[in-house]
């Protein structure tokens, strides 16, 4: 990050946060908890987290295919600039952002096309970051919950997410709060995180590597391909392009498992070597003091989620761009 690291905060907010983030997953299967609790699930995860994101990944928190020759970063821009191009947005289009994160899609985005775009987040800490970094000519970050959002309706030309209604507890629900908020012809369309056709709920080691993706990364439940269509449908859209992007030369959870073809700060501490440099260093930060106390317990959570989505990856069973794009009639 080349912006101020991070926003102080103090050690019983991070304490708490952690204590009941992890009284969520006490008992694996209780979704319907997860979903009832799921203001405070996200954005509990999100306050953990954000800072770690921001120092391994970059201020995109999401992941790309990415092809040879290419750095993740210069895929994860293409990926982005992808979803702009499928909308076709115009200059001075109102645009929204389902689960903007610190607003690393947003500023590319609306820098290729001139939008006005609005970008939402559940996180308070997530928007303090955002505007921290910087809001670009004609956007704004706003906090709310997007399964209420705050705009009247037919609100906005068109509305992208990009690995953010996996934390919905209720896709239909969420689906059809923009419906409401897009203009009739308007578009939708984005990334979603979604089990495969290979997952076998008969499978211990699938359930168990899903039970790791929804502790390490908030979610209420994680659902399949075919889910997300049934509820785009169901709530009126018109589903025009549903598919899992083809993988490209690297897979995509290769950064989280280190060996990276271009090396470089942010993939060399992916990298078990930069993992455990990363982990003693925010142990060592604790102990001084610099570092909230339940840093190290927050990055045990991130463990998990890197643990889970590779295993996810490799055997499969979970992919992190389902692409849609829908429209409203």
């Amino acid at each position: 990050m080349s912006e101020t690291l991070v926003i102080r905060r103090s050690h019983a907010a991070v304490q708490q946060e952690v204590s009941t983030y992890s009284s969520l997953f006490e008992d694996a299967n209780n979704v319907e908890k997860r979903q009832d609790q799921y203001k405070t699930l996200v954005s509990n995860y999100y306050s953990l987290s954000t800072d770690f994101f921001e120092y391994g990944w970059g201020q995109s928190f999401h992941f790309a295919n990415r092809f040879h020759g290419e750095t993740l970063a210069e895929s994860i821009q293409r990926h982005e600039s992808y979803l702009a191009l499928r909308m076709q947005i115009k200059p001075g289009d109102k645009v929204l952002d389902l689960g903007c994160g610190v607003g690393g899609p947003l500023r590319r985005i609306a820098h290729l096309t001139g939008a006005h775009i609005t970008g939402v987040t559940i996180s308070e800490y997530q928007i303090q970051r955002a505007k921290q970094i910087g809001v670009p000519a004609n956007c704004q970050f706003i906090q709310c919950d997007f399964m209420h959002l705050p705009f009247e309706d037919k609100s906005f030309d068109h509305i992208y997410t990009i690995e953010a209604v996996c934390h919905a507890p209720d896709k239909v629900k969420c689906f059809a709060e923009a419906m409401r908020v897009l203009k009739p012809g308007g578009s939708f369309t984005g990334y979603d995180w979604c089990l495969t056709d290979k997952y076998d709920g008969r499978n211990r080691e699938h359930n168990e590597i899903k039970r790791l993706i929804e502790e390490g990364d908030g979610l209420p439940d994680l659902k399949s391909t075919h889910h997300s269509v049934s509820a785009l449908k169901s709530v009126g859209f018109n589903v025009e392009d549903g598919r899992i992007i083809p993988e490209g030369d690297i897979p995509w959870y290769q950064p989280l498992k280190g060996g990276d073809p271009f090396f470089s700060p942010s993939n060399f501490r992916t990298t078990l070597i930069g993992r455990c440099i990363t982990r003693n260093g925010v142990w060592l930060l604790e102990k001084l003091g610099v570092a909230a106390q339940g840093s190290l317990a927050a990055l045990n959570i991130l463990e998990r989620a890197r643990e889970g989505v590779v295993r996810g990856g490799e055997t499969d069973i979970f992919t992190p761009y389902f692409f849609f794009f829908a429209r409203r009639n």
